[in-house]
């Protein structure tokens, strides 16, 4: 079993800072490490090699410093390294770096190509889906689980999705990205010369790779700092704290949808969203879409594989029906659409299903394309897509050099419209043609206790302060009265305390309700970063000296349990006067 590897240097998140006088990342002094994602791929692929035979190759692409992070890969138990570095390369983007690492593999022939899920600097999810569909390998993200069958010739795998978990079987040769829940990465040998001269680096002209860093269809033109701190103000454990939350909560409820008028026919340039599954979502994007339609001149229409009947009052021109549930097709039919009526742009949802069609659809039709946006704007001609990058501390603007221009958004981030006037969707079906090299097998879903992050405007996050599992049901009734969503530090995911659907935070899920509450949770960096975009956010913990009280709006010291049984008896009683008036 031959296995390529796909590794990332990147600096270390909690320590970027950016230059206010140039607007540009600070990278001096700050620590380089190998992408954790990454260091649980290469521990996979040396399980796999441990069971199955064979060799791991691990690769890297970057400057010759990027060499440290394949001498750790080869001190992992990788038996070969190389570094592709080419001044040629530099300021590549996902698309090109796609290109490069994929001359490499082709070169190689592997069995199995492995990556982490993403970088935790850029968070794009972009290049293994791109290597997938340039080398034509099935892909599946996201993987927590891998188990060879039919003598090795294929193999099942779990996929983390939103709603839970899914299983797919799928032949070999293939490209995975792999959770960081797959597996617990060993500790690497010690430092030794033998590692560092098995690395072997290569070029363009050894790669015969004609594609440089200047031919990235994506351009930052700028970057912004984005500060997790707020300005808390802290109130005693009791009545006003009770009322200050309560009125929090209320106040959350997002307001009824403002009315957007669509004329029936705004020019005849289109914006193009996609509807994948989640049907937030799908509003989120087309209400932007027309907005931009509205002031433009452009026509909006959908795609998707949601059923119409699901739609019926979304805000568009068009909405064309793909009646299909297997992404490849999906990113081949979508594909074929954008080549044969080359719309403006293409807006996509940044969950499981749209960070594996997007970069397909992108790859397949060299097309840039920028990931995870928070917000989109069109100006003087061309889009503009604002990415969280670092961990969501710094934000930036992005424009394509190709049309249509491309672009996912994250969940939540985007305002919803109501339609009103004369404007008439139009329901039309795709067909999707072709083979199916993925192959879904089975659903297990989040326990239903547990309402999904993405969507609830409350959500209560719970940390190690919790003290244990069978505490986690003394929250429920909180969360019950508040209409809220329970999540948690990666700690108590990694305990099994709560699914790890329900992780927030760096290698978990960024989520932006209106209203977040803290429970006994330290405030470390890794779980902030997760809730930078929270409307308000309350926290409670024994310590005032906690740090989570830097990222909190109000701060309550007290015992979280206390807090709790007082929130729902305060509830209780102001929901019972009200009703009594």
């Amino acid at each position: 079993m031959k296995v390529v590897v796909l590794v990332k240097q990147i600096p270390d998140v909690n320590r970027i800072e950016l230059d206010p006088s140039t607007l540009r990342i600070r990278r001096e002094g700050v620590p380089l490490l190998m992408n954790s994602f990454d260091r649980k791929a290469i521990e996979e692929s040396v399980r796999i090699k441990e069971k199955m035979g064979g060799e791991v190759i691990a690769v890297t692409m970057g400057p010759p410093a990027s060499k440290d992070v394949i001498v750790e890969a080869l001190r992992m138990g990788s038996d070969r390294g190389y570094v592709i570095s080419d001044r040629r390369f530099a300021g590549a983007d996902t698309y090109i770096t796609a290109r490069v690492l994929s001359s490499f593999i082709t070169g190689i022939k592997p069995d199995l190509v492995l990556a982490g899920k993403y970088s935790l600097d850029g968070e794009t999810s972009q290049v293994p889906p791109e290597i997938a569909t340039i080398i034509g390998y099935p892909f599946k993200s996201a993987v927590t689980k891998i188990e060879f069958i039919r003598d090795g010739q294929a193999v099942s795998v779990e996929q983390e999705r939103e709603d839970g978990m899914s299983l797919f079987e799928m032949d070999l040769p293939a490209v995975l990205s792999v959770s960081e829940k797959i597996n617990r990465a060993r500790m690497p040998l010690p430092p030794s010369p033998d590692f560092e001269e098995r690395v072997r680096f290569l070029d363009s002209s050894k790669l015969q790779c004609e594609v440089g860093g200047a031919d990235s269809p994506t351009v930052v033109m700028g970057t912004e700092a984005v500060s997790n701190y707020r300005k808390v103000r802290f109130l005693n454990m009791g009545e006003e704290a009770f009322r200050c939350v309560l009125e929090l909560a209320e106040g959350s409820v997002p307001a009824e949808a403002e009315e957007l008028h669509l004329p029936p026919d705004c020019g005849k340039e289109e914006l193009w969203g996609v509807a994948l599954n989640d049907v937030q979502t799908a509003y989120e994007i087309a209400s932007k879409l027309s907005e931009i339609a509205l002031e433009n001149g452009f026509r909006v229409r959908i795609i998707g594989n949601i059923e119409p009947g699901k739609l019926n009052d979304l805000l568009c021109h068009e909405y064309e029906y793909i009646d299909c549930s297997e992404n490849e097709l999906i990113a081949d039919t979508i594909a074929s659409e954008v080549l044969n009526r080359k719309p403006r742009c293409i807006i996509l949802p940044s969950t499981v299903d749209g960070r594996e069609i997007a970069p397909s659809i992108a790859a397949r039709t060299g097309l840039g394309l920028t990931a995870d946006c928070i917000d989109l704007r069109f100006a003087e001609g061309r889009l503009l897509q604002y990415k969280p990058a670092f961990g969501g501390g710094i934000v930036a603007s992005i424009t394509s050099r190709t049309v249509p221009e491309m672009a996912t958004v994250r969940q939540g981030m985007l305002r919803r419209r109501k339609g009103t006037g004369t404007h008439r969707m139009i329901v039309s079906t795709l067909k999707a043609n072709g083979a199916v090299k993925v192959r879904r097998t089975g659903h297990i879903p989040v326990d239903g206790t547990y309402r999904p992050l993405h969507g609830s405007n409350i959500v209560i996050g719970l940390g190690r302060g919790l003290r244990g599992s069978e505490n986690v049901r003394k929250i429920l009734p909180l969360a019950e009265r508040l209409g809220a969503a329970v999540g948690g530090t990666r700690p108590i995911v990694d305990a099994g305390w709560i699914p790890r659907q329900q992780q927030i935070g760096l290698t978990g899920t960024s989520i932006s309700p209106g209203l977040y509450i803290a429970l006994g949770i330290s405030g470390q960096d890794n779980h902030v970063v997760g809730i930078r975009y929270a409307g308000k956010v309350v926290a409670v913990n024994s310590r005032q000296d906690a740090p989570i009280f830097r990222y909190a709006d109000i701060g309550i010291v007290g015992d979280l349990f206390e807090f709790v049984e007082g929130m729902c008896k305060y509830i209780d009683i102001h929901r019972t006067a009200k009703d009594l008036n």
